[in-house]
C-alpha cells in the first residue's frame, strides 16, 4: 500500500472542506453560514495581534512588518489581516483549491497586497526576503523530515533582525506503541480511515489528517544555524495535542561562555 501523501490529501480537503480542513470545528463543514464566516475570519484577525502583541513584548517592541510570509495560508485566514499591517504579505499553500479560495476571499475583503503562491519543497516559486516569517498549525501535517527542510529554507529568506514564528506539535498523544500502530492504521488504511470520518460527521470517505510529532530541540537548533539569536516558547494544547509556538528574531546577541 503505497504511503500516505500529505500533498494530495490537502488538495482534497481544498476542494471537498476546506474551512473545516483549517479549523476543525463542527460549524466550519461545508458551505459557511455568514456568522460563522466572520466567527472563522474574527479568529484569525484575534491570532495575527496576539502574535504581534507577544513579538513585541518578548523580542521586538518596534516590529512593524513590511513583507511578511505566510506559508500554509489556507484559505487565506490570516493573510487578510496580515495584508492590513503589511506592505506585502506572500501566502503560500500546496492546494491549488485552499489558494483558490484564498483569492475569492481576499477579493471579497478587498485585499489588493497580497501574492498567493503554490508551496513546494524548495520554496521555487517564493521570491526575495522576508522581516516576518510566520507558520500556525501547519507543520504538525507534514512529514517531519520535509517539514525541517521547509524550516531550514524558509530562515535563510528571513531578513537581518526578522522574526519568524513555527508552530510544531511535540505530543499528539502517540507516546505508546499501541497509540502509533493505530495512527498508522487510520492514515493508511481506508476502511478505517471511513469510519473514523463517520464518527466525526464526515460522510466523504477522504483522508485523515497527519499529525506529526516534531523535536523542539531540532527547531531550535535549526534556528540558531540559521543565525537566529534569541528566541521566546509559547505552549499550546489543541485537545491534548501539545505544541509549542517558537518565536525566533534573527540577530546574534553574543553567546554565553
Amino acid at each position: 500500500m503505497p504511503p500516505n501523501n500529505s500533498d494530495r490529501d490537502w488538495e482534497v480537503f481544498g476542494r471537498t472542506d476546506p474551512y473545516f480542513a483549517v479549523l476543525t470545528a463542527p460549524e466550519y463543514h461545508g458551505q459557511l453560514s455568514e456568522p460563522a464566516r466572520e466567527k472563522f475570519f474574527a479568529s484569525g484577525r484575534k491570532h495575527v495581534e496576539a502574535v504581534l502583541s507577544i513579538i513585541r513584548d518578548r523580542l521586538h517592541p518596534s516590529f512593524h512588518p513590511a513583507r511578511t510570509l505566510d506559508f500554509g495560508c489556507g484559505v487565506g485566514r490570516l493573510v487578510i489581516p496580515l495584508a492590513s499591517l503589511c506592505d506585502q504579505v506572500v501566502g503560500v499553500d500546496v492546494s491549488e483549491a485552499m489558494l483558490d479560495e484564498a483569492r475569492r476571499n481576499c477579493a471579497v475583503a478587498g485585499v489588493t497586497n497580497v501574492e498567493l503562491v503554490k508551496g513546494d519543497d524548495q520554496l521555487s516559486r517564493v521570491s526575495g526576503s522576508f522581516d516576518f516569517i510566520h507558520s500556525y498549525i501547519v507543520l504538525q501535517h507534514i512529514p517531519v523530515k520535509r517539514g525541517e527542510q521547509l524550516v531550514s529554507r524558509m530562515t535563510e529568506r528571513l531578513s537581518p533582525g526578522g522574526v519568524c514564528m513555527f508552530h510544531i506539535t511535540y505530543d499528539a498523544g502517540l507516546a505508546d506503541p499501541v497509540s502509533r500502530l493505530r495512527y498508522w492504521v487510520r492514515v493508511n488504511v481506508p476502511v478505517a480511515r471511513r469510519f473514523l470520518n463517520l464518527a466525526r460527521g464526515r460522510t466523504s470517505p477522504g483522508p485523515l489528517m497527519q499529525m506529526n510529532e516534531y523535536s523542539l530541540t531540532r527547531i531550535l537548533d535549526l534556528l540558531r544555524r540559521a543565525g537566529c539569536g534569541e528566541v521566546h516558547v509559547r505552549f499550546s494544547d489543541h485537545g491534548g495535542v501539545k505544541g509549542a509556538l517558537i518565536f525566533s528574531r534573527k540577530s546574534d546577541p553574543g553567546v554565553f561562555d
